[in-house]
């Protein structure tokens, strides 16, 4: 009994559990449509309930985050403003982390001005309402590349996609997806942009030797880019290949 008493303690201790609160501040009502929600976060760790003095105020520099996330930009008002807590408790460890989110409305009625999705600021060098591809592996374990569209931006490093042809939505990491969308923002962001023509040293399959080949990129992310190029066969293929081997 005292043997099961023991593993059922250290079971206990080993687990974590986390808490959630929050609260929502309901603004003024703003008859314009609302098509995103902007997030901020902020965080601070206790060892036996030593630790966060370096943070005075969390919501403030959650809200701070938000802000740098999603500068000023005319036409554009944020409301409704959430603050959620989430307190994980494991061993002698207790982390806060403070979310606030607000609701994004487009008032830009101005003709000839960039839509909401123009206008909302790239993270990791992805838009709200960007065309992405991603790779996703069948039951059989085949694998195929699959066109989306970015929905939302969560935390954690994580994007809310929908998928076009089963229109359904779910999250995948930045590094998991694949911006498809042709912007001068690109280069900035990913160094190289959507359909630009590079040159790749690819191993040729039946002389074993790397060959340098012209292709074009299709679509990139901070780490990677899908390229297509036609083989000695006059077959048009598809790889994906780390930024650093492309060359301009």
């Amino acid at each position: 009994m005292k043997k099961i008493l023991s593993i059922l303690s250290i079971a206990f201790l080993m687990s974590a559990c986390s808490f959630h609160t929050g609260n929502i501040s309901s603004g003024a009502h703003i008859d314009c449509p609302m098509i995103y929600i902007a997030t901020g976060t902020a965080s601070t760790t206790k060892i036996l309930g030593i630790g966060g003095s370096s943070k005075d105020a969390l919501i403030v520099e959650a809200k701070n985050d938000l802000y740098r996330k999603f500068p000023y930009k005319k036409g554009i008002k944020l409301s409704n403003f959430s603050v959620d807590y989430k307190n994980t408790y494991f061993l002698l460890f207790h982390t806060t982390v403070v979310t606030v989110s607000a609701d994004v409305y487009d008032c830009n009625s101005i003709p000839g001005n960039d839509s909401i999705m123009n206008q909302i600021p790239a993270i990791n060098g992805f838009r709200v309402g960007d065309t992405i591809l991603y790779f996703y592996t069948s039951s059989d374990n085949e694998v195929s590349i699959k066109k989306a569209c970015i929905v939302n931006h969560t935390v954690n490093s994580r994007v809310f996609i929908k998928n076009v042809d089963e229109n359904r939505v779910f999250p995948k990491s930045y590094n998991a997806i694949y911006k498809a969308v042709p912007d001068p923002e690109n280069i900035n962001n990913f160094g190289f942009n959507v359909g630009e023509k590079v040159e790749v040293n690819l191993l040729n399959n039946k002389s074993r030797i790397k060959i340098k080949t012209k292709c074009i990129i299709k679509a990139i992310n901070q780490k990677e880019a899908i390229i297509e190029y036609t083989n000695l066969d006059k077959i048009v293929c598809t790889t994906v290949v780390e930024k650093q081997y492309i060359k301009k």
